[in-house]
């Protein structure tokens, strides 16, 4: 027949099933906590991705302060440690954490580097990052 869904009462009325809808207690408990995950590895994440804005700003500070002024590999790094030091990146060094090639005119700085954090137990948040500026002479 065409009425389905629907119930006969007691009376001989037709009544309409009620639709179930919303979403269960353990539904809810499974969703909260996905996001909360999620979010904790983002708050973990953040202060790296900070870092990371920090170390290009020195780099593109260096690039500023020295390009077509036929800069050192010594003057290159004395300007990648100023920069580190008023940037509270103490945790960095200009001459192991950075690599300054010679080009034919000028050099590339590059800081390539990973930064791990931990995430919950033996699991880890990496993050890789590559960042490089020219400097010309």
């Amino acid at each position: 027949m065409g009425y389905q869904g629907s119930l006969i009462s007691v009376t001989g009325e037709r009544v309409m099933r009620k639709q179930q809808q919303g979403m269960t207690t353990i539904g809810m408990i499974i969703l909260v906590a996905f996001i909360g995950i999620f979010g904790y590895g983002i708050l973990q994440m953040v202060p790296v991705y900070l870092e990371s804005m920090r170390i290009q700003q020195v780099l593109n500070q260096t690039k500023e302060n020295l390009d077509g002024q036929k800069a050192t590999v010594a003057e290159i790094r004395s300007s990648l440690s100023k920069g580190l030091t008023t940037n509270s990146l103490y945790d960095l060094s200009s001459r192991k954490d950075f690599e300054v090639k010679r080009l034919a005119d000028g050099y590339e700085v590059i800081a390539e580097y990973e930064r791990e954090r931990d995430f919950v137990a033996n699991v880890y948040l990496l993050a890789k990052f590559n960042h490089s500026v020219q400097i010309n002479r």
